[in-house]
C-alpha cells in the first residue's frame, strides 16, 4: 500500500501550486527585508550639509563647556601652575608671570596682568572678570633691615652680631663664644674649624664678615686650680668637656689616688688632644699625689704586680716570665720587651715601682 504524500487531498498540479505560491511568498518577504537594510543604511550614509555640520559642532562645544569646571575668582600673585593650565595659559606665559613675581614685583592692576603674561584679547575677554587683585593690599615685599657688620674683630663679636651670618643660629653662636672664651681668644683662624656644627660654607662666610686681630685679642686671664681637688663642676668649665666626661675624670682620678703627673689625664678615654691641652692652662699638679705603695720589680710576685692601676693580672704574669726566663731586670725600660706591654702606659707604671 502507498504512503499518503504531501497534501493527499489534492491532485499533482494542485501541490505543485501549492509549492510555487510558497515560494513567491518567501521570495516577497526576503525583498521586503533587503529593501528596509538598503533605505536605513542610506539615510546612515547620507551626509549633513557643512553649514548644518558647522553649527552642530558650535553647539556641541558650548553643551561641553558648560559641563566643565566652573572658572573662579584668582589673584594672579598667588597663580599655580595648575590653576594657570585650567586657566589656558601655557608654559611661555606662566613663565613670565613667574619671573617677574622673582624679581619683587606683584600685579597691582589687571592691565599689568595681561601685559606681563602676553596674553591675547580674547582669553583676557574671558578672565578678565575673574581677576581678583585687592586694592587695598600692597604687595612690596617685606624689607629687612640688619645690622651692617664689616671687616669687625671676631673676637669682640657678640652673639647677636654672629647670628646675622646666614647659618649660625642660637646654638652655633653660643658655641663659639664659648670655644673663643675656653682658648682665651682666636688667635689663627684654623682654630674655628674646631667648634662643632660648622661647616666651611658657613666658616668662609664668617671670615668674609669678620677679620682676626691677634694683636688686639688679650689672652684671658686664667686662675689655675689644683687638679687634684677640682669638682666635675670645675672640669666642665673646659670646652669639650660636659657631664659625661667630668665624671669619668673624676672616677679615674679616684681609681689611681689622684693625678701625679699630667701623662695620666691622657688615659682618660675620650678626651681629645686639644681639649686635654685647654685642660692644663685651667688646672695643674699643684700637690702631686703620694704614692700609697712602690713594689721591687725583680721580687714582687704576680699579686702584687696586679695591684698596680696599671698593670692587669695577665700583664703581671707576662712580667713574672719574662722576668724567670731572661733574669732580672736592670732597669725600668727592659719592660718594653715584654710582650703586650702597654708602652703607652710605661712612665705611670714606673711610679709605682721602687728604683733599681
Amino acid at each position: 500500500m502507498k504512503r499518503p504524500g504531501f497534501f493527499p487531498e489534492f491532485n499533482r498540479s494542485q501541490r505543485r501550486g501549492i509549492i510555487i505560491i510558497f515560494m513567491l511568498i518567501i521570495l516577497l518577504q526576503l525583498a521586503i527585508y533587503q529593501s528596509d537594510n538598503l533605505f536605513q543604511k542610506d539615510q546612515m550614509t547620507s551626509k549633513i550639509p557643512p553649514d548644518l555640520q558647522k553649527q552642530y559642532d558650535s553647539l556641541k562645544i558650548i553643551a561641553l563647556k558648560k559641563q566643565e569646571q566652573k572658572i573662579y575668582p584668582f589673584n594672579p600673585n598667588y597663580l599655580t601652575d595648575e590653576k594657570g593650565y585650567f586657566l589656558g595659559l601655557n608654559l611661555d606665559q606662566l613663565d613670565r608671570i613667574y619671573a617677574y613675581r622673582k624679581s619683587g614685583k606683584y600685579f597691582q592692576t589687571k592691565h599689568a596682568f595681561k601685559q606681563v603674561a602676553g596674553l591675547s584679547d580674547s582669553l583676557y575677554k574671558i578672565l578678565e572678570p575673574y581677576i581678583n587683585i585687592p586694592a587695598y593690599k600692597n604687595f612690596t615685599p617685606p624689607q629687612y633691615t640688619y645690622k651692617k657688620i664689616s671687616n669687625y674683630d671676631i673676637n669682640k663679636a657678640s652673639a647677636e652680631d654672629l647670628r646675622n651670618i646666614n647659618g649660625i643660629g642660637a646654638v652655633l653662636s653660643a658655641r663659639i663664644i664659648k670655644y673663643r672664651n675656653a682658648i682665651g681668644g682666636f688667635t689663627r683662624k684654623e682654630q674655628l674649624n674646631k667648634v662643632y656644627g660648622l661647616t666651611p660654607e658657613v666658616i668662609n662666610k664668617i671670615w668674609q664678615t669678620f677679620k682676626l686681630k691677634p694683636q688686639i685679642a688679650t689672652p684671658k686671664k686664667i686662675n689655675v686650680k689644683p687638679v687634684n681637688t677640682a669638682t666635675a663642676e670645675d672640669f666642665k668649665k673646659i670646652y669639650g668637656i660636659g657631664d659625661r666626661l667630668a665624671e669619668r675624670i673624676v672616677k679615674y682620678r679616684k681609681k689611681i689616688g689622684g693625678f701625679t703627673i699630667p701623662e695620666q689625664l691622657n688615659e682618660v678615654y675620650g678626651l681629645k688632644p686639644e681639649v686635654i691641652t685647654a685642660f692644663w692652662q685651667e688646672f695643674k699638679i699643684e700637690n702631686p699625689a703620694p704614692i700609697r705603695f712602690k713594689v721591687d720589680l725583680n721580687e714582687a710576685n704576680i699579686k702584687e704586680l696586679a695591684e698596680n692601676p696599671y698593670i692587669s693580672y695577665p700583664l703581671a704574669k707576662k712580667i713574672v716570665s719574662y722576668r724567670t726566663l731572661h733574669g732580672a731586670f736592670r732597669n725600668f725600660d727592659e719592660l718594653l720587651n715584654v710582650p703586650e706591654y702597654p708602652k703607652s702606659k710605661h712612665k705611670s707604671i714606673c711610679l709605682y715601682l721602687k728604683k733599681i
